[in-house]
C-alpha cells in the first residue's frame, strides 16, 4: 500500500525512529508484523491500538507525517 510505504518511510528518513526510546523501536517493529490494512487503519487514526505503548508509537509515526506536509 502506497499510503502505508509514504508513512512509515517518511518516518525513518526523518529520523524518527532514531528518536524512539527502546521499548519504542520494539512497538515500532511490532507494528510491522501487523497485517496491513489494520496497519492502514491505525495510522489513518480510524483505529486505536488497545496498547497504550504501541498507540504512542502510532502517534509518533502519524505527527511525523502531518508534520512534512
Amino acid at each position: 500500500m502506497l499510503e502505508l510505504d509514504d508513512m512509515l518511510h517518511g518516518f525513518l528518513d526523518r529520523g524518527g525512529f532514531d528518536d524512539l526510546a527502546e521499548n519504542e523501536r520494539d512497538q515500532f517493529e511490532n507494528l510491522l508484523t501487523c497485517h496491513d490494512n489494520l496497519l492502514l487503519e491505525y495510522l489513518m487514526g480510524r483505529t486505536v491500538p488497545a496498547d497504550p505503548d504501541t498507540a504512542n508509537v502510532v502517534n509518533k509515526i502519524r505527527a511525523a507525517a502531518q508534520a512534512a506536509t
